[in-house]
Formats: C-alpha cells, sequence, structure tokens
C-alpha cells in the first residue's frame, strides 16, 4: 500500500535498523534483510529527528531551523529522501 506523504504523516523507524553516526553521514543495517545503506549528513540528521515518530512538518520545520535552506526545497528534498526510506522498509507511513 502507497501513501501519500503530506505534512501530517506520522513517520516511524523500522525497529529492525542498526545504525551508527560517521563524520559525514550515517550507516544502517537492516536486520532482517541483511541491507546495508549510508546516508549523508543531512539524511543521518533526519534519522536523529525520527528518534520518536514525527511529522513530514516537524521534520521539514527543524530542518529550516537548522540549514540554510528554502522551505518548499527542503519540503520537496525531503519528501524524495522518506519515500525513498520508506521503499526500502526502512519507515513506515501513517496518514493522519
Amino acid at each position: 500500500m502507497t501513501v501519500a506523504l503530506t505534512g501530517n504523516t506520522l513517520i516511524t523507524r523500522n525497529p529492525s535498523i542498526l545504525f551508527n553516526d560517521f563524520d559525514d553521514g550515517l550507516m544502517m543495517m537492516d536486520i532482517d534483510s541483511g541491507n546495508y545503506f549510508d546516508v549523508d549528513s543531512v539524511g543521518g540528521r533526519i534519522w536523529a529527528l525520527l528518534d520518536s515518530p514525527a511529522t513530514l512538518d516537524t521534520i521539514c520545520d527543524s530542518l529550516v531551523a537548522e540549514y540554510d535552506v528554502e522551505p518548499g526545497t527542503c519540503r520537496t528534498e525531503t519528501i524524495g529522501f522518506v519515500q525513498e526510506l520508506a521503499g526500502k522498509g526502512l519507515v513506515t507511513l501513517c496518514p493522519s
């Protein structure tokens, strides 16, 4: 089932993902599939913001406050990243 991402979509980490921060990003491993994933520092920051379930709006508000990025660009790129995570089973999306 595909969930359309809106500002109120609740994003939750897959608890089966192990991860470790590095200077320039994050390395993740899905212990169920054995697949590894690496993301850049901004992706790592999004992952950190998902320490507890968060909405797309909450994540984008934090990123806009922390980085020099236009809100529209941030939202577009964050949606793409979260959809990629969801497609790989690293997060789940729950419409509200």
